[in-house]
Formats: structure tokens, C-alpha cells, sequence
């Protein structure tokens, strides 16, 4: 299920540009069930010595100003973010804390909660917008006997196959099975814009824009619920269905 939650900032939010941890802190924080949380952060679901989030978030959206001399990024008024998880144990959750009204606390900044939709969204081939970027990667072993990690672009053939073989095996690890209908593709839609994220020591290579997906029922609502590629923990692969095809 997605939810898009909208937040107050009853002052400026200053943050740094790269906050993803601190925003990946602050939503688990704000969740609230200490073992469903440490659950989704330490463990997630196992496939052949590879485990699997199941849900992720977008990034921060809302009026704001860049201080590039600092590399801050600085919120005024009403935000807005989505979270997304594949199952549904969330979703008792993210309901007591919108009647209780909890709000956020991101840094050093409390964010009061304003709203909370679930978004409606159609398991079919569709147009999408990225709500965080998208990173798919391998790490082949050089001659030297040295692994270098290598990122794919949206436009090499490979970048379609790593994801859906990516989602297939999200879809083992919680079921166990293999799905009866593995066909996803994914292609960009117009212009992509490559972006850097500094997640603790890791430097990670994504990209945001528009896509058009398509395929199996089962592999696009897990695209769609669980994020697609890798890092979808830290909040990467995020995508916001804007119309069906």
C-alpha cells in the first residue's frame, strides 16, 4: 500500500542535501512498532543470502530553497513524501498515527501531520514518474581479482532485465515460489536525469524521469509497492503511477 503524507513545518526545515538516512531514520521512527521497524531495517525478506526491504519512500517534495554554500536544503510551509510497502502489516500503523495526529520528527524538526492519502493505483502497464531515483547495479570481478561496482543507464539493454530480475527475486523471498508470470519491461519516457547519492560510505549512481512499464500483473504491483532496483530501504526507487496505457 502507498501512502502519500502531508506534513506542517511550523518553522524552516534546514537539512543537508543528501538526507537520506536522516529522512530513513525519521519514517521508521515515526511508524512506531519497534518490532515490525527493526523487522523492515535489519532483516527484511531472504533470498539466496540477498534480503529484501519490501517497501521504500520518496523524497521530500514541498516549496524550498538551496543553500549551496552549505549544502543545505531548506522546506517553508506544507511537505509532502510517500512511503510504499508491499504488505499490508503497515497499514494499521500509518491509520492510529493519522488519527493521533504524530507527528515527524526529522533532524532536529518537528513536522506535524497534516494529511494522509492512500494512493490508487491499477496493476497495469502504465506511464510513472520516478518519486526518488533508480539504481540497478552489478559487481563484476576484474582481472585483477578487485570487484568494481557498475551502475546501468535506462538506455542499455540490460538496465530493463536487472530490474525485472530484480523484482522476480523480491517476489521469491516473500513468497517463497516463483511467480507464474515473470514479463516486466521497462523503458524511459523522454528525458532522464542522472543523480548522486551519498548514503554513508557508499557513492550510488540513479536516475529520475519518466518510465513506461509493463508486463505481469504481480511484477508491476510489486514495482510499484515495493520500489524497483536496489536500495529501496534507503528510499530509492520510488514511482507514482500517473496514468495507465
Amino acid at each position: 500500500m502507498k501512502y502519500r503524507l502531508t506534513f506542517v513545518c511550523g518553522e524552516p526545515v534546514s537539512l543537508p542535501v543528501q538526507h537520506h538516512k536522516i529522512l530513513q531514520a525519521a519514517l521508521l521512527a515515526w511508524l512506531g512498532n519497534e518490532q515490525y521497524v527493526s523487522f523492515l531495517h535489519n532483516q527484511g525478506y531472504e533470498r539466496e543470502k540477498r534480503t529484501y526491504k519490501l517497501y521504500t519512500f520518496s523524497r521530500i517534495f514541498g516549496r524550498n530553497n538551496q543553500d549551496k554554500k552549505n549544502r543545505k536544503i531548506i522546506f517553508y510551509g506544507k511537505v509532502q513524501l510517500y512511503v510504499s510497502f508491499y504488505t499490508e502489516e503497515s497499514h494499521q500503523m500509518i491509520v492510529q498515527n493519522f488519527l493521533e495526529k504524530k507527528p515527524l520528527i526529522l533532524g532536529n524538526h518537528l513536522l506535524q501531520l497534516y494529511d494522509c492519502e492512500l494512493a490508487q493505483e491499477v496493476y497495469e502497464p502504465c506511464l510513472v514518474d520516478t518519486a526518488s531515483a533508480v539504481t540497478i547495479h552489478s559487481t563484476p570481478q576484474l582481472s585483477d581479482g578487485r570487484k568494481k561496482t557498475y551502475y546501468y543507464n535506462p538506455w542499455e539493454n540490460d538496465f530493463s532485465e536487472m530490474i525485472r530480475q530484480n523484482l522476480v527475486r523480491k517476489y521469491q523471498a516473500f513468497y517463497g515460489e516463483e511467480p507464474k508470470e515473470a514479463a516486466f519491461k521497462i523503458v524511459p519516457d523522454g528525458k532522464m536525469k542522472g543523480t548522486t547519492i551519498y548514503y554513508n560510505r557508499f557513492v550510488i549512481r540513479g536516475w529520475n524521469g519518466s518510465f513506461r512499464i509493463y508486463g505481469a500483473e504481480e511484477m508491476i504491483k510489486m514495482a510499484l509497492l515495493s520500489g524497483i532496483g536496489a536500495r529501496n530501504g534507503i528510499g530509492l526507487g520510488c514511482l507514482l503511477q500517473r496514468e495507465i496505457l
